[in-house]
């Protein structure tokens, strides 16, 4: 079993979309803790709306490139589309941080939402300090 570190975001229609991709993830990871959500500022000028940020830690027996893909599948189901990032518009953003303790990307792991959100995941459960264990 691997175990996956997540990061979920939108900042358009963002709680409703947060929860529609919790869901989708429920059904995906039988395995999955989430952290509460965090508001930020926009990182960029490109960006005018505030985002709402989750950490999730998952565990599945797929590797991570299955995994990613699933993301992308979720996020085009939740109507992702590259227009609308191009207009500072994100739907739902559900990136593959980091995978049993390696992390695969790394400028979205030192994001301050992330830095604040992790510690919420050893308070969560405990099986999730394998995920992010090597990070704190």
């Amino acid at each position: 079993m691997h175990a996956y570190l997540l990061s979920i975001s939108s900042n358009f229609q963002a709680r409703s979309n947060l929860t529609e991709a919790r869901q989708m993830l429920e059904n995906l990871f039988p395995e999955i803790v989430f952290t509460e959500a965090l508001t930020t500022k926009p990182h960029s000028d490109h960006y005018k709306r505030p985002f709402v940020n989750v950490l999730a830690v998952a565990y599945h027996s797929a590797g991570a490139d299955e995994i990613n893909a699933q993301l992308k599948e979720i996020e085009k189901r939740l109507g992702r589309t590259p227009e609308d990032k191009a207009k500072g518009k994100v739907v739902i953003d559900l990136d593959l941080i980091a995978a049993d303790g390696e992390i695969l990307r790394p400028k979205d792991f030192e994001r301050s939402y992330v830095q604040d959100l992790l510690p919420q995941i050893d308070s969560k459960a405990a099986p999730a300090k394998k995920a992010v264990k090597p990070f704190n």
